[in-house]
């Protein structure tokens, strides 16, 4: 009977011991659950932001090089020069996406041109190398820093860089 009064309480104790080691263990197993929701989240709308500059560096593209160009090869090249620097370090392009898709999605394309390098490939003997940056940024909501309407305000950005020269 003695060794039974003197173990009276330890199972409550062993309980307890168990109830804590259960807790510690899931809030662990939330936490990383939680972790790798928000790592999924910022994937995506890193995703979406790459796919924002890539759609930039696409327009930038098409801007300076006409699909059916003058057929002068020095003027077609002074056409894609001459837009070129309608959008370079001083006045750079901003373009904002109404595509559900790419919803509060903006970029910033900037062209530079370095002029008649010489290139031996080519029948005028000299090309034009034109480099295209574009940043784009996503947010998840299009509440600004700040503001009551939403307390978690992130933003992802990514950049692309292209360069291309003339082929005439």
């Amino acid at each position: 009977m003695q060794s039974i009064k003197k173990q009276a309480g330890s199972m409550l104790m062993s309980a307890l011991f168990i109830a804590i080691l259960m807790l510690g263990l899931g809030l662990a197993l939330v936490n990383i659950l939680s972790s790798s929701a928000h790592n999924n989240a910022v994937e995506y709308y890193g995703s979406r932001a790459f796919l924002a500059g890539q759609s930039g560096v696409e327009w930038a593209l098409v801007e300076i090089f006409e699909l059916n160009p003058n057929v002068d090869p020095e003027v077609a090249n002074q056409d894609s020069v001459d837009a070129c620097n309608t959008f370079d370090n001083s006045t750079p392009k901003a373009l904002s996406y109404s595509d559900p898709y790419l919803l509060n999605c903006s970029a910033e394309i900037i062209c530079n041109v370095e002029e008649d390098i010489p290139d031996s490939s080519v029948s005028t003997e000299f090309v034009n190398i034109f480099r295209i940056s574009s940043s784009a940024t996503c947010s998840i909501s299009n509440c600004a820093q700040g503001d009551d309407c939403r307390k978690d305000f992130w933003q992802t950005q990514r950049s692309i860089s292209v360069e291309a020269k003339t082929l005439n």
